[in-house]
């Protein structure tokens, strides 16, 4: 179900996306936002995230300051 690497600010780096879990979190190599489809996301959807950037800002709990 992940969109991950069909989005603009991603990165090829052998990482396989999932961002918006906390036990994945941040990318190591995605410094740049240059668009973001998390909203899109069949993951968002289900899981209920409300926010987005998961690959550079952390995962929902990360966002949230859990």
């Amino acid at each position: 179900m992940c969109v991950c690497a069909k989005c603009p600010s991603w990165v090829e780096c052998g990482e396989k996306g999932g961002y918006c879990f906390p036990t994945i979190g941040k990318s190591s190599c995605i410094t740049e936002e240059k668009g973001c489809i998390c909203g899109g996301c069949p993951v968002t959807e289900k899981l209920g995230l409300t926010h987005g950037y998961y690959c550079t800002r952390g995962s929902e709990k990360e966002q949230l300051g859990m």
